[in-house]
């Protein structure tokens, strides 16, 4: 069952990744013809700077937070975990699985709590275009909610895999090799 989760959820997070990778070249393409029509027409976009940094780069961020756990992309300050036996590296990821839980699940919560509340009052942004706010602060609570999915089976896997002796996720390459700081 744990297996068709991490399926699922691979996929879902492929989808984000995708979406995420198509508006970062977006971002690519709008500052580029925003630098063309400034300095060769004079005429500017006067839109590029609102959609860029609401919508596009949001998503960027967002959508691919959970993924970027699971490849082990992120920032990870483990040079104690060197020290630690495999199951005590078990231990400590279950501690980061459980705090990392509350706290993006808190923040898929007030975030979706927000998102609601700026489709049903109509909040647009000032600019140029009214640009509706709602779907800017809706990729809030999916990225938040999609790690914070991820980090729950983890855990889980963490916990079988502690309670079993038969891994169900496994440690992070340099534990396993014996790499040190050193």
């Amino acid at each position: 069952m744990l297996d068709g989760i991490f399926k699922v959820l691979g996929t879902i997070e492929k989808i984000a990744s995708t979406i995420a990778a198509a508006f970062m070249f977006a971002i690519m393409m709008i500052v580029f013809s925003d630098v063309i029509m400034r300095y060769v027409f004079n005429r500017p976009f006067s839109w590029a700077y609102d959609l860029i940094s609401m919508y596009l780069m949001a998503g960027v961020f967002f959508l691919v937070l959970s993924e970027a756990y699971t490849s082990r992309a992120h920032v990870s300050v483990d040079i104690l975990q060197q020290k630690f036996s495999p199951a005590m590296i078990r231990l400590s990821e279950m501690v980061t699985c459980v705090i990392g839980i509350v706290v993006f699940s808190l923040i898929a919560y007030l975030g979706f709590l927000r998102a609601v509340d700026s489709f049903q009052s109509a909040d647009v942004m000032a600019g140029a275009i009214p640009w509706p706010m709602w779907p800017s602060i809706g990729l809030v609570p999916f990225g938040a909610g999609l790690i914070t999915i991820r980090l729950a089976a983890h855990l889980i896997a963490h916990l079988l895999t502690l309670a079993t002796g038969r891994e169900l996720i496994a440690l992070p390459a340099s534990h396993v090799a014996g790499e040190t700081f050193e």
